[in-house]
């Protein structure tokens, strides 16, 4: 790659589109092994040649993002890690986006809830710290302006907006308790998804407001439903995730047909490691 720079970089800011798209498809075919030496480029050029290098790039960046997300749901299983899952699927919805300042912010929240609950033992005022905190002061609430927006579903852009639906928003509780040292999990009750803290269920779209058992009935009520007992049990970081491409594919099947086709092929995936 080194010894080639010059003349990648001239060809790339050729005025002859034909001949920079056909540069731009050999490189890209070169697979994700080129990216780090395609970014050392970055600093030496400009114009249209810079745009066409951040081009490359991208398609690279999203190549590889794809590949990572696709390889988590072949071998994502009931024991695995539904933030690190989270982080992937958004890194290959939105190729090239650098989160480290949302994951930093996570951090920062997790190590403030941790003083907040300090020296607390009752789940219960665990949870009304976390409410207070997380709901209250920092603002996460369930979009119900916009609630079939895609980046409702997505990680960092939750972290960025405070906005999401059910189950975004119970991520954010299980990621920043886990931070706090509080093992908060995920309940997918039918139709909404909620939290819980040992034996206390809460509800993460409504700021953390708790539940009680007839607050549960309720909601299965809307549903033509009966409360069991099986519907309080934690769910499964994969069903989680399960969940969570469903809920992202009902939105791009028609809004983006190509990511609903990927959708589509890492549900399949996932579906494989059960089977």
């Amino acid at each position: 790659m080194l010894a080639q720079r010059e003349s990648i970089l001239t060809l790339l800011a050729d005025e002859d589109s034909d001949m920079a798209a056909l540069v731009q498809a050999q490189l890209e075919s070169r697979g994700e092994c080129i990216l780090s030496d395609l970014r050392d480029l970055l600093p030496d050029v400009s114009g249209r040649a810079e745009r066409r290098l951040r081009e490359v790039i991208m398609q690279l960046e999203e190549q590889k993002a794809v590949r990572v997300f696709s390889d988590l749901c072949a071998h994502f299983n009931d024991r695995g890690d539904i933030e690190t899952a989270a982080w992937a699927l958004a890194a290959a919805v939105l190729p090239g986006e650098d989160f480290t300042e949302e994951s930093s912010r996570l951090d920062a929240w997790g190590a403030e809830l941790q003083l907040r609950v300090r020296g607390i033992s009752a789940p219960t005022e665990q949870i009304r710290k976390m409410a207070e905190y997380l709901g209250e002061e920092l603002g996460f609430r369930g979009n119900e302006e916009d609630y079939y927006d895609s980046d409702n579903s997505l990680i960092p852009r939750v972290i960025d907006s405070r906005l999401g639906i059910p189950l975004s928003l119970s991520l954010i509780y299980i990621a920043i308790g886990r931070r706090a040292g509080l093992k908060v999990q995920g309940v997918g009750l039918p139709g909404h998804f909620a939290a819980r803290l040992d034996s206390i269920f809460f509800d993460p779209f409504h700021k953390g407001q708790i539940l009680r058992l007839a607050d549960c009935q309720r909601l299965l009520e809307t549903q033509g439903m009966e409360l069991q007992p099986h519907h309080l049990l934690p769910t499964s970081p994969r069903v989680m995730l399960v969940r969570m491409l469903n809920n992202m594919l009902h939105i791009a099947e028609n809004e983006d047909r190509p990511l609903a086709e990927r959708l589509h092929g890492w549900l399949a995936a996932l579906q494989r490691t059960v089977a």
